[in-house]
């Protein structure tokens, strides 16, 4: 996974709930699952259900939104990198 783009302790600014880890967490998940859905070609619109608990929910849709068009190329270049160098 590429490293957020915005550094954690401004990230944790802009949204205090992820200071507790089980959210950043969640939060992350959100980025990782979108990225790895723009990586195989789906559509990266519509936010899966992750939870139940709207608190839960509300976050991994952040961590999914926070995820560019730009990540993904920025992924998929970085992937062909390093499979044309292993």
């Amino acid at each position: 996974m590429l490293p957020h783009p915005i550094p954690e302790p401004l990230l944790q600014k802009q949204i205090p709930e992820l200071r507790n880890q089980r959210y950043y967490n969640i939060y992350q998940s959100g980025c990782e699952r979108c990225l790895q859905q723009g990586l195989a070609g789906n559509d990266i619109k519509a936010v899966p259900l992750y939870s139940h608990n709207a608190t839960y929910q509300s976050l991994f849709r952040k961590g999914w939104s926070s995820v560019s068009a730009q990540d993904i190329r920025l992924a998929k270049a970085l992937g062909a990198c390093h499979a044309r160098h292993a």
